[in-house]
């Protein structure tokens, strides 16, 4: 997970109890689609809602070990850093620093990290 900025304010995404434990959530917020995660073991995650392999939604993806499931084709990521941790997915998504005031879950949107370069890209071929 990127560091929270001590310059960038968190914002309310969603209360506890809008979230059940082992599911998400999407959640417009200031032009970006943020997923909120409820981890089974009760703590929250939130990534930007898209897979890095085809730019599809991972809402509805399956949480474990950690990780969350692209519902679209299996692409795993770790939800601490971000990094893709099995194909067809290589280049990472972005997370977001969260944290948990009473019952209000709150995001903190910092700017996503600059994706490396897809090392086995086909110039005109998207998906990668």
């Amino acid at each position: 997970m990127t560091a929270p900025a001590a310059d960038i304010p968190f914002r309310f995404v969603a209360k506890t109890t809008d979230v059940e434990p082992g599911r998400t959530k999407c959640v417009p917020l200031e032009g970006r689609n943020v997923l909120v995660i409820h981890m089974p073991n009760g703590g929250f995650k939130a990534i930007e809602n898209q897979c890095s392999h085809e730019k599809k939604s991972m809402e509805g993806g399956r949480i474990r070990a950690g990780k969350i499931v692209c519902p679209h084709h299996g692409a795993n990521f770790d939800l601490e850093t971000g990094k893709a941790v099995s194909a067809p997915a290589v280049l990472p998504i972005t997370v977001y620093p969260v944290k948990v005031e009473g019952e209000d879950v709150l995001v903190q949107l910092i700017e996503p990290p600059k994706k490396p370069k897809n090392p086995f890209a086909i110039p005109g071929v998207q998906g990668f």
